[in-house]
């Protein structure tokens, strides 16, 4: 499965990405939000992926690995729409997403999202997304209310620490 936004290629991501996956989750700058921390080492980055693979077989669609166009064989993040259960929201559809830091500011992260919104609305009988955000995390947060997400609840999912802010996009 392949997906295109203007400025993004976005495929199903597989076995040979392990390595983009640790590069991008094993970041300390890409966790400064995270409570949780980058991932320790490539084992866990391969759990992770094999996740991500195994969303995709199961539901037919989620997390996809991210590239430009301009250079479709780098990885340069990684999203989409998965389903996610957290005690206190119930399963959900959630938007999620990570960049490596070469790739901020430069709007793909509110283009990826307007891409996965699109294809949830295509492709997914779902009546809304949701956006798992920590509260200090302002620019994550921005680019969830560009396309209309709205703040919905607070998650408490962390012991210890502050909650996440829940966002919502009702779709119908």
């Amino acid at each position: 499965m392949h997906y295109e936004t203007e400025r993004l290629t976005l495929r199903i991501p597989n076995v040979k990405d392990a390595a983009y996956v640790f590069r991008i989750y094993g970041d300390p700058v890409t966790n400064q939000f995270n409570p949780a921390g980058p991932h320790a080492d490539q084992s866990v980055s391969n759990h992770v992926l094999d996740t991500w693979i195994e969303h995709w077989e199961t539901h037919g669609f989620g997390l996809w690995a991210i590239a430009d166009k301009a250079a479709p064989q780098q990885v340069i993040g990684f999203g989409g729409v998965s389903w996610l259960d957290k005690d206190g929201l119930g399963t959900v559809l959630n938007l999620g997403y990570r960049f490596a830091p070469s790739a901020w500011g430069q709007g793909l992260a509110t283009e990826l999202g307007r891409g996965a919104i699109d294809y949830a609305q295509q492709y997914l009988e779902v009546d809304a997304l949701y956006g798992l955000v920590r509260n200090n995390h302002e620019k994550s947060i921005r680019v969830l209310e560009k396309p209309g997400f709205e703040h919905f609840d607070h998650l408490h999912e962390v012991p210890g620490a502050s909650p996440s802010r829940v966002l919502r996009l009702v779709l119908r």
